[in-house]
């Protein structure tokens, strides 16, 4: 069924979409029929996918099964290659139903500001926009026209009404159904907004959604970690509201998550890997699917899963509206992010000062085991603080890293403070003011203690862990860069962290850094899963 103006027409007697299925879905999948409720045939036994009629494709490891299941014996599958089972649909064959995804009118506020004050707040801001026709930039949240309940949302996330400048360009650009591709190399908060905002505003202005349905919207990360970030602020935004939202990720029980699918979800949450194994038993069906968001599609590329992230998208409808977001805008990031997209407009934040201040910030890494790190940066601060002025900060990602830390670097002698997010206003100010006075030597710091937060001084910044989101690694050495531009940043790695290896030497590559043997050692022999 479709809706034009509103009025739901009937596009063919059996599909939801009125288009033969692809070679991964079997039978066509009506959610609902018009005049008859819910249809209980071709819903296979999740609600979607193949039909409870028609047997899987014979073909490769199904065929094998088949056969052996035909003569009593037992077949044990071969490990799964990436989608192999997996084709994407012929799409010039279907026909697709239209839908809406430019819905943003220009606030009488935003039209009247003049191009000169348009160029005055990009410039200011460190936004560089290429493409084509590029709306002008929202100053306050109520610009964008969103629903009153999503507005309000977002004023909390902000801590107010204004809206950072990632988000202040990157919105009435996906609101007009833009295809976008975002970087922003600066500390702000809240960079997952720029697409989720927008992405929630496209679900709002879909048909409704009933038990069992399709998502509307998948946004793909690269970690389980950032895509419980993702959730998070999901629902937050969708407090109080009938969106709904699943999340399949590696790492977790797969039964919760194929309950998620029977129940079915307006906004799918997913890494590319676990997505793909669901695709490949046919337990999911990304025909609905009509805006797609990929967030730190870099660091998808450097954990190795860009071939898992082709395929999946070979799978969503041509017609997309697709919003990209890259931490680092690096050269291979960038094709990917041309070859997602059609005709998408560029928002870069913040890059011009990053590439001179990665540039001219020496970073040096080490490669040892968990148990050496103290040790090792007990002994490296020993070296490299040679006068009273020096400072130093190290960052780690727990705060019981931070307080047992500390604790151990002063026992050696090294006068230590620490801050993280838990901190109050008052324990922060007391910490950075022993600093900055010559108090203490040594700050040790998680990102989320330490975002928005000026470092005087300090001349050495050390990675004691290495941060789980890519973005923070470019946040954390510009803390390193003196009046001058120049400075150290030292990196601790350990032999298993092969993940993070290759993702290092992707930046140090494309900043035209040395690679250290050892760091390419310990990238090389990372695993595609």
């Amino acid at each position: 069924m479709a809706f034009e103006f509103g009025i739901p027409v009937m596009l063919e007697p059996f599909g939801g979409f009125g288009v033969n299925n692809g070679p991964n879905e079997g039978p066509p999948n009506p959610v609902f029929q018009f005049g008859l409720g819910p249809f209980p045939f071709g819903q296979g036994m999740l609600g979607r996918g193949r039909g409870i009629r028609q047997p899987p494709p014979v073909n490769g490891d199904n065929f094998a099964a088949l056969f052996a299941m035909r003569n009593g014996s037992t077949y044990v599958a071969r490990k799964s290659q990436v989608g192999r089972n997996v084709r994407p649909p012929n799409w010039r064959s279907i026909r697709l139903p239209a839908y809406q995804k430019n819905f943003y009118r220009e606030h009488i506020r935003t039209a009247q500001r003049s191009p000169e004050q348009v160029e005055a707040y990009r410039n200011a801001n460190e936004i560089i926009i290429t493409g084509r026709c590029a709306p002008k930039p929202i100053l306050h949240v109520d610009e964008a026209g969103l629903p009153e309940s999503v507005t309000k949302a977002v004023e909390n996330l902000n801590s107010g009404s204004s809206p950072t400048a990632l988000q202040a360009q990157c919105w009435p650009i996906a609101l007009s159904g833009r295809d976008l591709v975002a970087v922003d190399c600066t500390a702000s908060k809240g960079k997952s907004l720029a697409y989720l905002v927008p992405a929630l505003a496209h679900v709002h202005q879909q048909p409704a959604m009933l038990v069992g349905g399709l998502p509307t919207v998948l946004v793909l990360t690269a970690t389980r970690e950032m895509a419980q970030q993702v959730l998070i602020a999901v629902r937050k935004l969708t407090e109080g509201s009938k969106i709904r939202t699943m999340y399949l990720v590696s790492s977790d029980p797969k039964q919760p998550q194929l309950k998620q699918l029977q129940e079915g979800a307006d906004i799918c949450i997913a890494t590319p890997g676990r997505l793909i194994v669901f695709m490949e038993e046919h337990k999911v069906n990304l025909r609905r699917c009509t805006l797609l968001a990929v967030d730190e599609a870099d660091r998808i590329l450097a954990v190795g899963l860009g071939k898992e992230l082709r395929t999946i998208v070979d799978n969503i409808r041509p017609d997309r509206q697709t919003l990209v977001r890259l931490s680092c805008a690096t050269r291979e990031s960038r094709e990917l992010a041309e070859e997602l997209t059609n005709d998408a407009i560029n928002v870069s934040v913040g890059t011009a000062t990053l590439v001179l201040k990665s540039r001219r910030v020496e970073h040096l890494v080490f490669v040892c085991e968990e148990a050496q790190k103290e040790e090792k940066l007990v002994a490296l601060l020993n070296d490299i603080i040679n006068d009273e002025s020096d400072r130093a900060v190290v960052f780690v990602e727990r705060q019981q890293t931070v307080e047992d830390l500390a604790s151990t670097l002063c026992r050696h002698g090294w006068p230590t403070v620490g801050i993280h997010g838990k901190m109050s206003k008052k324990e922060h100010k007391w910490a950075l003011d022993a600093l900055r006075l010559g108090r203490a030597t040594v700050l040790v710091a998680t990102d989320m203690g330490s975002r928005s937060v000026e470092l005087e001084n300090v001349r050495f910044v050390v990675s004691y862990d290495y941060p789980s989101n890519p973005g923070e690694y470019s946040r954390r050495f510009s803390h390193a860069a003196r009046p001058d531009g120049t400075g150290r940043k030292y990196t601790f790695l350990a032999p298993g962290e092969g993940l993070h290896a290759r993702e290092l030497t992707w930046f140090l590559r494309e900043n035209k850094q040395p690679i250290p043997r050892q760091l390419r050692k310990v990238a090389n022999k990372v695993a595609r899963k």
